[in-house]
């Protein structure tokens, strides 16, 4: 890790956590501890979040340890494609070992999308949790999406987003939210009753509903300034 720019102490507290982890010395093979170190040191993720990390995708998944540790290195290099800061959502995954378990599939790819397109709203997987499980509250967030109908004048349906929870589909969920809230010009305009209503139906603060709003416009132009940066390599 150190060779790598990477910190020392962190790589070795991958290793140690690995122990505690597991509950086993077998884990930490040589191979093993250099991808660790590998790891920690470009990606930003903590020693103790990567141990917890690959145990919670040893838990939902038959794949190898060193199968894990390629698939959190894909999520490190997608996020930085997406322009986000890998550490931050790997280390947000770790933290959030109870939505892992809910809703991980696949070995985690989605609860790796999931919080990439989190980061990209400036939110986290902890918000997202809150969403997903306030709209799988059937009864109750019926209710609130029939107040905030009445109050903001127009229909708003989160049948899809309500089926989407179901299926662990957190990044879908993200997008889907988004497609009910509408623009931020149509934000802004709500008064202060309608925006609460609207962030009770969904299942998160006003606080944040406004962050995924104004995240969705940041987030649309780095895609352009992407794509156009892009054309211009291809010239």
């Amino acid at each position: 890790a150190k060779v790598l720019g990477g910190n020392a102490e962190e790589a070795e507290a991958a290793v140690t956590a690995m122990v505690d982890e597991f509950g086993s010395l077998s884990v930490v093979s040589l191979e093993t501890s250099v991808s660790l170190g590998k790891l920690v040191a470009s990606s930003g993720l903590t020693g103790a979040n990567a141990a917890k990390l690959l145990k919670s995708m040893d838990a939902i998944s038959s794949a190898s340890i060193e199968t894990n540790i390629a698939l959190i290195k894909s999520t490190e290099e997608l996020a930085r494609a997406e322009g986000v800061a890998p550490g931050q959502v790997l280390n947000d995954i770790a933290e959030n070992t109870e939505l892992f378990a809910q809703f991980g599939k696949d070995g985690g790819k989605n609860i790796a999308a999931a919080a990439i397109q989190a980061r990209k709203l400036g939110l986290n997987l902890g918000t997202v949790a809150g969403i997903a499980e306030s709209l799988l509250d059937f009864e109750s967030s019926i209710e609130k999406q029939l107040e905030a109908q009445v109050l903001l004048g127009r229909s708003l349906n989160l049948d899809k987003a309500r089926e989407l929870s179901l299926s662990g589909d957190l990044e879908g969920l993200q997008k889907e939210i988004l497609s009910q809230v509408g623009s931020q010009a149509e934000f802004e305009a709500m008064n202060v009753v309608q925006r609460k209503a609207l962030a009770d139906a969904i299942g998160t603060t006003v606080t944040d509903l406004g962050k995924m709003v104004a995240g969705e416009r940041t987030s649309a132009q780095l895609a352009k300034d992407r794509e156009k940066s892009q054309e211009q390599m291809n010239l």
